[in-house]
């Protein structure tokens, strides 16, 4: 049997959820699938059609992405600034990778699954409904565990984890970047520690995600010869066989007196409270006594006493309840079954995702089986799949099982062999398990003493009970013996391979009987390629007689597919010595497979007549040919250049290929990759465009690499070319990145954006990538904030262009001045001593013993006017320490850093004599240019932007909050993938003011805008784009907000009998902005949906959803409440907004958008949101985008009261336009308007909302 190179064990994704291995029958999915009355958070938040959610991962920076993981909006670091990551996709999943992480996950000393965005949302590991992240980590060894008793800033351990050498620990979500900086405390750039290669600190070796476990029910019943051994008298007495599950029903007549240990590694859940019921089927299926069906549905060894380990927890939602845990838990089970009980079988019916047996619950298995003697019973999986048995049945030393039903016919769900990345035989045997009969939890669904489940779950117990009675018939046995004697004497199952079924299906009669048993499994190996004349692997195979005469067997070798000649024996028979052993060793001749085959097969050891007395598993086989792809990067002086490197692909049997990896400080590395088409690109600094000490930010990319032969690829930066913007006004770059996609197919493309926050780079490198790709598509874009320069510096014809001035810092006054300069060394505030620096610009040098604030404080204290900070290392220099730029906070004088060549240069002008210096302030932002450049072929050779302003779009940007203050303001581009980048770095912005914005415009320019004032509120604009040469007008700030939706606020839908709705409720006027309170206590949003009158679901925060709803179309009200007072802004204190509509479900599993009219709202005020006394007031309704035509909305009204809602003037409305206006009357002493607006359409929808103090009066 020959298949493709295996998938696995190039792809990024190991998984990390584990599943109770049962199979769900549609009736109980839908009798759990209703609930009634109020749903709480846990009902709904994980099924949020539309929404976003956002995950802090193990680094302390955080990604936004749609709720089901497919799509990621944006990524931030943990103070919310922008940085580099890489972004891919494989399947379904999305992994998304800081740079800071790279060294560590190329180096494999972290889980990819840590940063799988995906599976950490289908866990519930967002912020919204965790707030710490579970890890495990593996120690470098003892000693070290022993050491590090106090585990790294930021986390708290849970549990010692022996048996794999680590332990259980909490990161919290809060002190996450504490947890990432003391986890890589002593590496240098780049996570390199002096050695040059990343290392962790505190003795650890490796950090594992925790993975969540998850369980699911299934039914299952068989019959595998175990009557005949119970009439011998065998039950299985006096042996100890451990389950780890979802706990026991104690109290269920067939598990009376049976357990004779139990404990509970899932915190605040009983041992004896197994709401899920699995762990009881399960229990009763290897010992229950039968004694609630006199006898009849007892389980395999009913006289075994049992140890019931609880390590999944019970957790319901939607579909239903299930297990759910984490992967700490159970490895403290296992090692509580294998060395605290004494355990001779640990049964667990449970899985996670394909493993090549390294992950560790599998080490877990393998240590503790070599340890303790204990078998270890687990179930192969129920993915129904070739290359999916799951972990930890991925362990060498697991006995692993599959299911088949009552006619030994492997059942469509049970997961196959062979074992990825090694093509190692499992599973090894098959059980009943379709339609099994057992024990039902009275806590679980159903009613009576029994329920039928099916799954490997149910499989497996037979096993573990079958081991039990032959563990009773041969107690001086150890784990191993008894797995090889169930193996080598199943009822063999020939119409499927062992990669397939195993040797067979269990037949525990033949397993006791028989006085002959063999190796289990052998397995020769897998042969990597190239391969040699001659080339063999050989295995032996040993076999066993416990009878008193001597038994000869002859031998023969089955697998199927395999040429003539592949497999051969040592000897055709051999004779076996009573109570003795007999050797054969069975030979792979690659020389005779061919390239690219794997097989799996058994050797039959039969007696003089024929009978087969025992088989053993063996296979092996041969590698397809590899290549060596050598990568040699340079950088732009030509000396070797080291960095992570992505390499995205296809080979040639269609798989596809992702790694990311290190290039040493040597600048060179080869691979050895299959035959394919592949991309390479690396992310590197280079010396900059001001001096050698300034820094740059590479692109070198090879975007198609045909490796059919051996290559040899250079990445050269001396080729690289400038990306550069070049525009009509003075500027500086105040944010830029880069950004590659490469598309292989709908499943697979990669993507690396390369975030260069101007503090630190001055220049962006790409090197051009020739012609355009052949097979799929390779995308360059670039990306450029340009602002009117704050401050300019000059000493005669030199100019210190490489300025960065901290924002926020008290300013010099608008115009030209001409200011001495002093050099004042570090700062402090003795180096000022004997300098005449009042009215002059400081010029220090950045100090690790003065800090920032410091050096700011003793140039105020000097009277100086302005202060220049000049970098000591590589790269531009950060004005002021991120948590100095909080609001609030702000340097007391005008503050600007120098990078280190042009700093030193004017050290030394100073040193030299009298340097007057030339400052040009302009202390507000009166133009920017946001500017994208997308190149759909690759780097061009000339990668320069030079857009004229009518290629652009006018945006005219007024903020006009009512008091002056400060915004956070960026604009995001939506770039490949719909992913949401920059700028969540926050440009600090006078919040009253106008700006001149110049923007790219197209339609493959997409933008999104938001403007917060720190603790108070944040609004965010629509998904737009612009038309060349247009004009548009944007306005923040202004009242009158209200709630709000639009393309950015989240849900309002109907999914069958699903109701969801997300209203933020303090969206301002300018034109489709939705707002919210940053989740400010001291702010109270209420949400609420009825049916009628009934209350169906009440939230106190901006999201609100029910289940269980009628498919018949009904009327339904929500409800928003939202309250601030006039703590953060004396308008909108308070608001009510009721929609009224009718619903019912659509067509099955289709979205639809709930039919909610919205009002908006228009009034000139002025900067303090005060209107004239008779100004004009527009209402505009319409629908939430996606919503039904507002073409149906009929009619309007509005009220309007000058005392707070005391007493209320109908107003007289003209319909004109898409709206209807009407003019105040507003009494003389009045000083607010409060305002009551109702609108509705022909289909009996409507809207009423009122607004407190909705604006300020003249």
């Amino acid at each position: 049997m020959s298949t493709p190179y295996p998938r696995r064990s190039r792809l990024i994704a190991l998984g990390s959820a584990l599943a109770i291995l049962t199979v769900i029958p549609p009736s109980f999915a839908n009798a759990s699938a209703t609930t009634s009355g109020a749903t709480n958070a846990a009902d709904t938040a994980g099924a949020r059609p539309g929404a976003v959610r956002t995950v802090t991962l193990i680094t302390g920076d955080t990604v936004t992405a749609a709720a089901d993981g497919t799509a990621t909006r944006e990524v931030k670091g943990p103070h919310g600034e922008a940085i580099d990551f890489e972004i891919n996709k494989v399947g379904k999943d999305t992994y998304v990778y800081p740079d800071s992480a790279l060294p560590y996950v190329s180096a494999g000393l972290l889980d990819k699954n840590l940063f799988n965005v995906t599976q950490l949302l289908a866990d519930g590991y967002d912020n919204a409904h965790s707030d710490h992240l579970p890890l495990i980590v593996n120690y470098t060894d003892a000693a070290a565990r022993e050491r590090t008793q106090a585990v790294p800033s930021g986390a708290s351990k849970v549990r010692t984890l022996g048996s794999i050498q680590g332990a259980a620990l909490t990161e919290k979500h809060d002190r996450s970047a504490d947890f990432w900086s003391a986890l890589t405390a002593g590496a240098g750039v780049g996570g390199r520690a002096a050695g040059g290669k990343p290392t962790l600190a505190g003795g650890i070796a490796k950090v594992w995600l925790d993975g969540k476990v998850k369980a699911d029910l299934a039914d299952t019943t068989a019959q595998i010869g175990a009557p005949e051994v119970w009439a011998g008298g065998d039950t299985g007495k006096g042996v100890d066989v451990a389950v780890l599950d979802t706990g026991v029903d104690n109290g269920h007549p067939d598990l009376a007196d049976r357990i004779a240990g139990s404990a509970s590694f899932v915190p605040d859940e009983n041992v004896f409270e197994d709401g899920v019921g699995h762990g009881t089927h399960v229990a009763s299926i290897i010992a229950g006594t039968g004694a609630a069906s006199d006898g009849k549905e007892k389980g395999v060894a009913p006289g075994a006493r049992l140890h019931i380990g609880k390590v999944l927890g019970t957790v319901c939602d939607i579909g239903g309840c299930g297990g759910a845990g984490q992967e700490s838990w159970i490895l403290a089970g296992m090692e509580w079954a294998a060395r605290d009980q004494h355990a001779k079988i640990i049964n667990m019916s449970l899985g996670g995702a394909p493993s090549e047996g390294n992950d560790p619950m599998s080490q877990a298995v393998d240590e503790l089986s070599a340890e303790t003697g204990a078998l270890f019973v687990i179930a192969a999986g129920n993915s129904g799949a070739p290359d999916t048995v799951a972990s930890p049945g991925a362990a060498d030393a697991a006995l692993t099982v599959g299911a088949v039903d009552g006619s030994d016919q492997l059942a469509d769900f049970s997961s196959q062999g062979p074992r990825v990345g090694d093509y190692g035989l499992k599973p090894e045997l098959t059980a009943p398990g379709v339609d099994v009969l057992a024990a039902r939890s009275h806590l679980s669904d159903g009613d009576g003493y029994y329920r039928t489940l099916s799954g490997t779950s149910m499989a497996t117990p037979h096993v573990a009970g079958a081991a039990a009675l032959l563990a009773a018939a041969h107690p001086d046995w150890t784990g191993r013996q008894l797995k090889d004697a169930l193996i080598s004497s199943t009822k063999a199952t020939p119409q499927y391979t062992p990669y397939q079924a195993g040797s067979g299906r269990l037949d525990v009669a033949a397993a006791v009987r028989d006085t002959l048993f063999a190796t289990g499994s052998a397995y020769a190996g897998f042969k990597p390629w190239p391969h040699q004349p001659g080339e063999k692997e050989t295995k032996e195979v040993t076999y066993t007689n416990t009878a008193d005469a001597p038994v000869t067997l002859d031998l023969a070798v089955d697998v199927p597919g395999a040429p003539a000649g592949v497999f051969t024996l040592s000897a055709p028979r051999v004779t076996v010595p009573a109570h003795g052993t007999g050797n054969v060793t069975y030979t792979v001749n690659l020389d005779k497979a061919p390239l690219d085959s794997h097989y799996s097969g058994m050797i039959n050891a039969s007696d003089a007549k024929g009978r087969i007395l025992a088989h053993t598993l063996i296979g092996g086989g041969k590698e397809a040919e590899r290549y060596n792809l050598s990568l040699t990067p340079k950088d732009r002086s030509g000396k070797p250049l080291g960095g992570e490197v992505t390499l995205t692909g296809k080979d040639v049997y269609g798989e596809d290929v992702y790694s990311i990896f290190e290039i040493g400080a040597s600048g060179t590395t080869t691979l050895r990759m299959p035959p394919g088409t592949y991309s390479v690109w690396l992310k590197a600094d280079v010396q900059g465009t001001h001096g050698p000490h300034s820094l740059g930010k590479a692109l070198l990319s090879a975007p198609e690499i045909n490796l059919d032969r051996d290559r040899a690829v250079v990445l050269d930066a001396r080729a690289a070319r400038q990306v550069s913007a070049v525009v009509p006004q003075a500027t500086t770059d105040s944010e830029f990145h880069m950004d590659v996609e490469r598309v292989f197919d709908a499943n697979h493309y990669s993507m690396s954006t390369l975030d260069m926050l101007a503090y630190k780079y001055d220049s962006m490198w790409a090197l051009p990538t020739g012609k355009k790709v052949t097979k799929g598509q390779f995308s360059f874009r670039a990306r450029w904030r340009k602002e009117e320069p704050a401050l300019a510096v000059s000493s005669g014809s030199q100019n210190f262009d490489d300025l960065r001035v901290q924002r926020g810092s008290a300013q010099l006054p608008d115009g030209r001045a001409t200011l001495d300069a002093v050099f004042a060394g570090e700062g402090a505030a003795s180096d000022y001593t004997g300098l005449r620096d009042r009215g002059k610009v400081a010029v220090v040098r950045r100090s690790d013993t003065v800090s920032a604030e410091d050096q700011a404080a003793a140039a105020v204290q000097a009277g100086a006017r302005l202060l220049l900070v000049v970098n000591d290392g590589v790269g531009r220099l950060r004005p002021w320490p991120v948590g100095f730029q909080s609001f609030g906070l702000v340097p007391p004088l005008s503050v600007a850093t120098l990078t280190q060549d042009e700093g030193e240069e004017l050290i030394a002008r100073i040193q030299h004599g009298r340097t007057p210096l030339t400052v040009v302030t302009s202390r507000t932002t009166d133009y920017l240019y946001d500017l994208v450049r997308q190149y759909a072929d690759g780097v061009p050779t000339d990668p320069t932007y030079r857009p004229k302003k009518s290629d652009l779009a006018r945006v005219d940007v007024s903020f006009r909050n009512y008091q002056p203050d400060r915004t956070a303001e960026y604009r995001s581009d939506v770039t490949f993938g719909g992913l949401e980048l920059g700028y969540s770095y926050l440009h600090e912005t006078p919040a009253q003011g106008e700006r001149t914005d110049w923007v790219s415009a197209g339609k493959g320019n997409q933008w999104i805008e938001r403007n917060q004032i720190p603790g108070e509120v944040q609004e965010s604009g629509p998904t737009v784009s612009y038309k060349a040469g247009t004009t548009s007008h944007v306005d923040w700030f202004g009242p009158i907000e209200r709630p709000r939706l639009n393309n950015q606020s989240g849900s309002q839908q109907r999914i069958d009998n699903e109701m969801y709705a997300e209203v933020l409720g303090w969206g301002d006027s300018g034109g489709d902005h939705v707002g919210g309170t940053l989740d400010n206590p001291l702010v109270r949003n209420t949400v609420s949906l009825y049916q009628g009158d009934t209350l169906l679901a009440q939230r106190f925060t901006d999201f609100v959803g029910a289940e269980g709803l009628s498919p018949e179309r009904l009327p339904y009200r929500l409800v928003s409440e939202n309250s601030r007072g006039e703590w953060t802004n004396p308008y909108s204190t308070s608001t009510r907004t009721e929609w009224n509509f009718t619903s019912a479900a659509g067509a099955p599993g289709v979205a639809t958008v709930l039919p909610l009219i919205q009002l908006d709202y228009k009034v000139d005020t002025d900067t303090a949101g005060k209107a004239h006394r008779n100004a004009e007031l527009v209402v505009t309704p319409s629908r939430i985008p996606g919503g039904p035509s507002s073409k149906a909305i009929k009619a309007v009204s509005l009220d309007v009261s000058y005392d707070d809602g005391t007493t209320w003037q109908k107003a007289t409305l003209i319909h004109r336009g898409d709206g209807w206006a009407t003019m105040l009357h507003a009494p003389a002493r009045a000083a607010y308007a409060t305002l009551r607006a109702s609108a509705h359409d022909d289909r009996g929808n409507s809207v009423t909302q009122s607004i407190t103090r909705a604006f300020g009066l003249k």
